[in-house]
């Protein structure tokens, strides 16, 4: 039985996210260091994506947004 675990390069995977991890360091949003330092990694993709919504970093685009957006929804709420 082919499942989806069974197509990933653990390897690969593991060098893919060390070069992610030295130039993005992106992390789950714990406290404020770790809220500034995604606002501005996403500030920073917005910058080079401009208006291009095909563009490659789009994927990463939508995760910093969630990650963001949950983060603020749990400590900024306005309630």
């Amino acid at each position: 039985m082919n499942t989806l675990t069974d197509d990933i390069d653990a390897h690969a995977l593991e060098a893919a996210w060390g070069e992610l991890d030295r130039v993005a360091r992106l992390r789950p949003i714990h406290d404020e260091d770790s809220y500034d330092h995604a606002v501005a990694l996403m500030n920073r993709v917005l910058d080079v994506m401009g208006d291009n919504e095909q563009h490659p970093l789009a994927g990463l685009l939508e995760l910093l947004a969630t990650l963001v957006g949950n983060y603020e929804q749990k400590h900024y709420s306005l309630i």
